[in-house]
């Protein structure tokens, strides 16, 4: 008589216990809700940099469609022949055309100028590089811009987005330079690295 009492109540505590899971589990699918949605576009931000040059005001892309580094060529004030013991001035401004979101200050930095490209030059020995930030490029060919500017053709330069920067270039070649090296010219390249800070 017991063990059927017993059974009993195991068995109606088992159907409470089943009851209560699936009214637990019933109300679970409340909890959750779904809702539908077309999809969206992600595009991604272009890290764009332009340069204008100091006499053309010519404005080239830094990176070209292919993904290649562009190739400036600077017109120098004067321009011509740099005479020994005399410099030579252009510029470069950069802007930061990028679309992205948010803050983009990026920072351009100089690398060391390249004379005569892979063969070298005569001339290298007797040319100096000074690279300083400025305003506009009208500061460019004020030679008291470079007064304390290194001759190693390294310079930095922060520009905030949708903001415009300049690169100022002082080319000097050395009194001391050899009556021999008259008349000969050279390349220089000096290499311009762009980070996002």
């Amino acid at each position: 008589m017991q063990s059927t009492r017993a059974l009993k109540a195991t068995g109606l505590v088992l159907v409470a216990v089943l009851l209560g899971l699936l009214t637990v589990q019933g109300s679970y699918a409340l909890w959750n809700k779904s809702a539908s949605t077309n999809a969206g576009t992600v595009q991604a931000a272009e890290f764009r940099v332009s340069l204008t040059d100091t006499i053309t005001n010519q404005a080239t892309d830094m990176t070209l469609d292919d993904g290649t580094a562009a190739s400036f060529s600077l017109s120098t004030t004067p321009s011509g022949v740099v005479v020994p013991g005399q410099s030579s001035y252009a510029g470069v401004q950069l802007g930061n055309a990028t679309n992205a979101g948010g803050e983009f200050t990026i920072r351009a930095s100089t690398g060391a100028p390249v004379v005569g490209g892979n063969t070298g030059s005569p001339l290298a020995p007797y040319l100096s590089v000074k690279v300083v930030a400025a305003s506009s490029l009208s500061q460019c060919s004020q030679a008291a811009l470079y007064a304390t500017a290194p001759s190693n053709g390294t310079g930095t330069l922060d520009i905030a987005k949708a903001a415009t920067g300049v690169l100022c270039f002082q080319i000097s070649l050395a009194a001391t330079m050899p009556a021999s090296l008259t008349g000969q010219s050279t390349r220089i390249a000096v290499p311009i690295i762009v980070n996002q800070l």
